[in-house]
Order: C-alpha cells, then structure tokens, then sequence
C-alpha cells in the first residue's frame, strides 16, 4: 500500500531554524519511542500509565479482539442503523472515517447499510428527525442498535439524547435493552448503572482522552459493525507511528508539521487552515479542529505560567471555499497558516462530455476528466499561494481507504503532542471545558 506524502518548501521558516527546534524535542521523541511497541514481538501487552500511552492504541490487539467479540454478538445482517450517541472525542473520530468513506450522499444510498445516525447534539430538530426516520425504517429491535459513549458518563448533552432516544424505542419494542452498547471508562457512573441493568459494555483506557480515542473501541465498534476495514484503519496508524516516533525531522512528518506550525505561530501567524480539497473529508479537518483546539489552546503553561496560547484552527473545502473565503485568505491579513489535504486518487472517471450546451463559455473542458480539473485548480491555488508568499504545507493521499486515513489520524495526534510540549502546556487536558458544563449542572438543578 503507498502511504500518504508530507511536502514542506522554505517559506517564512528556513531549515536551519526547523532543524534547531526539531532538537527542542529530542529527549520527548525518545521519551514516546520507550513507550512505543514497534519493532517489539506481537502480541503486546500494553500498560496505560500515561496520556501519551494513546499512541499504542493501534497495536492493543486486546482491543480489537473485545471489538470483535462486540461485533459478532450483534446480528449484522439485520442492522440498518447505529446510533451513535456521543459528543466531541467520543464521536468526532468515528465520523471522520465515516464520512470520509460513505461521502455526503450516503443517506440517499438505501442498499448501502447499516447507517450511522450521530444524535451529537441537543437539536429538537435532529431528536424529531431521528425519531422520523425510525419510526419509517425500523420494525424489529434487530434493525436499531443505540451505541452510546461517553468517558465520564456524565455528560449532559449525551445523557439527554440518549434517554430520549431510548424511551421512544421502548415504546415499540419491549427488548429494545438488548439493543444498547456502552461505551465508557471502566467504573465511571455510566459504567455502574449499565453494569446494574445488565447492559453490554466496552471499556475505554481511563488515560486516553477522548479526542485521542478513535483506535479504541470508541471508533472501532462503531466503524466494524458497517463493514469498515478496522484493521486495515490501524495498520495505516502502525506504518506512521513508527515514523513519527524518528528524531530525524525530515522523516517524522508529526515533528515537522508541529515545528513548522509552531515557528509560524511566533512569527504572528495564530490561524491553522486545514483546506481539504475532497469534500467527503470535511468532518476528518472537524475531528482535528477539536483535537488542536482543546490540546492547545491553554490559559496557563506546565509549570502554572499564565499564558493564554493557542493556534485557531479553521476548515476549508475546495473548491467550494475558493468561492467563499480564498478572497481573506489571499489578500487579507496574512495571519493563516494552511495545510493543503488533497486525494486525486479517488477521482473515478467521471468526465465532462465532449458536446457542450455551452460550448463558448470556458475553453478547454470538453472531454476533459473531473479529476483533472480538481488538479489543475489544486495547482493553481497552490501558486497563488507562493505568489502571495502565504506559507502552506501539503498532505497527499494515494487515495481515501482506511489504510491512509490510519496513517493521517496517528500522524496528527503525535503532531499535536509535539506541539504542545513546544508551548509548553499539557495536550492532554482541557479544565476550561469544566467551566461550561459546571454552570450547565448549576442552571439545570436551580429549574428543577
């Protein structure tokens, strides 16, 4: 299988100052290489003491067995839908992959099941949808699955959805309880009261944070039950860990991404633009949105230094965006940094037809392949961008199958590790994300 390409050409940061900083890193890169299992005899008993433990998710083969065991206990060949109940970490990974192998139009695919439906937010609307589409698709309790997540076991908006969605199913069907999959930290409350009622659970490694948890049984359950190749997914984020885990920068893609992001950051340019120009891929550039933003964007540094730092990340999609936003991003301030994602391998063979309507309107078309067109504005966005002097970074995938997306979700969460230890703050928390739920929990109880 090929693996994706990373491409970085000097812009406003040269070698010599990536190489320097690179170094900065040295002692954590081997730090993650003691705790790496690559090169180390299968099967491997994996210990979670830490938070960076994360990075060993794909080679749990322990994981994958309980997944599969999970998987085998439900009757797949009746399965149209799989709700997935979960917010943030606990969904966003899952439907990255999701999206990025179903595309925008997979609802309107009847043959393709089972589905994913995400209740990921308290959307009266999407709850009212939900129950629409239920009531119209599903007759036996074997055709639903509800597969609710959540580390703590606590959160507001899952909780809600969830016993709503429940209620509306036992409505129908007495032996809807058999239906129902938790997954959560191992003693967390949720996990107490699913014990107590007997319902089947799976455990998430209480160290891993949930936007690093997508090779746990947060992704893969979810991701096997429609047929997703899950090995091949953690195959892909086997290759890149032993990449990633390299002192030499111009081989380990996440130190040289984090460096260049890092560099960039000092020099004013606080915006991260990942512009994925495959449009299935949008909700992979949301899952890393969060990921960078609640790894990086801190009030205070490791050692209780007030700082408030961070990079903004943003998401593009080309060529949508090109009509909508490239007018800021080519003459506004030059406050961005972007990362070019692009597929050309999946392109197909549509093409436009030799005999135009419009025959006068744009020369050079007629017969000409889509997948060729999307190359050529691909290239030329990127010389606009050196025109301009904006600096940018680019990801190629040989094309979107589990194996490079894998590669791409390892490869950006060992990135954002490296850049959080050059700010200085931990990747692994987010205690301002407490102060929401906090006051939500005050609201909640003084309405009752």
């Amino acid at each position: 299988m090929k693996d994706i390409e990373f491409i970085y050409k000097d812009a406003l940061v040269s070698r010599d100052e990536v190489k320097e900083t690179a170094g900065v890193l040295t002692s954590y890169i081997g730090h993650l290489s003691d705790i790496s299992k690559v090169g180390k005899t299968a099967p491997y008993k994996i210990d979670y003491n830490e938070a960076g433990s994360s990075i060993n998710l794909p080679f749990d083969s322990s994981i994958l067995e309980m997944v599969n065991d999970a998987v085998k206990k439900v009757d797949v060949k009746n399965l149209k839908y799989i709700i997935v109940v979960g917010i943030g970490g606990s969904n966003l990974g899952t439907k990255a992959v999701y999206d990025s192998l179903r595309g925008a139009l997979d609802p309107f695919f009847a043959n393709k099941t089972p589905k994913i439906i995400f209740a990921d937010t308290n959307s009266p609307k999407l709850l009212k949808d939900i129950r629409t589409v239920l009531e119209k698709n599903i007759e036996v309790s074997e055709e639903v699955l509800i597969n609710i997540i959540s580390k703590s076991g606590t959160t507001v908006e899952t909780i809600a959805n969830f016993e709503a969605i429940y209620a509306f199913l036992e409505e129908r069907f007495e032996d809807i309880k058999k239906r129902v999959v938790v997954t959560t930290d191992h003693g967390s409350k949720l996990w107490e009261k699913a014990e107590k009622d007997g319902l089947e659970m799976l455990p998430i490694p209480q160290i891993v944070g949930g936007r690093y948890s997508v090779f746990s049984a947060v992704g893969l359950f979810p991701l096997a039950l429609v047929g997703i190749d899950v090995t091949a997914l953690l195959n892909g984020a086997r290759v890149m860990h032993d990449k990633c885990v390299k002192e030499d920068v111009s081989e380990n893609y996440a130190l040289m991404s984090a460096v260049v992001l890092y560099l960039h950051n000092k020099k004013g340019i606080t915006i991260h633009n990942s512009f994925f120009f495959n449009p299935e891929l949008e909700s992979l550039g949301k899952w890393y949105r969060q990921l960078m933003a609640e790894s990086i964007g801190k009030r205070y540094t490791t050692d209780g230094k007030e700082v408030h730092t961070g990079i903004t990340p943003i998401v593009s999609i080309g060529s949508t965006d090109l009509h909508s936003m490239v007018q800021l991003y080519l003459g506004g301030l030059k406050d961005k940094f972007t990362t070019f994602i692009y597929a050309s391998g999946n392109s197909g063979k549509e093409a436009v037809p030799k005999n135009l309507v419009f025959p006068d309107l744009v020369e050079g078309i007629e017969g000409m392949e889509f997948a060729k067109i999307m190359d050529t504005i691909f290239s030329g966005v990127k010389e606009s961008y050196k025109k301009g002097g904006l600096p940018f970074i680019e990801i190629l995938f040989p094309q979107i199958d589990e194996y490079s997306l894998g590669q791409f979700l390892q490869f950006k969460m060992i990135e954002i590790m490296f850049l959080a230890r050059l700010f200085e703050i931990n990747a692994f928390d987010q205690p301002n994300v407490e102060d929401y739920k906090k006051e939500v929990r005050k609201i909640l109880l003084s309405e009752k």
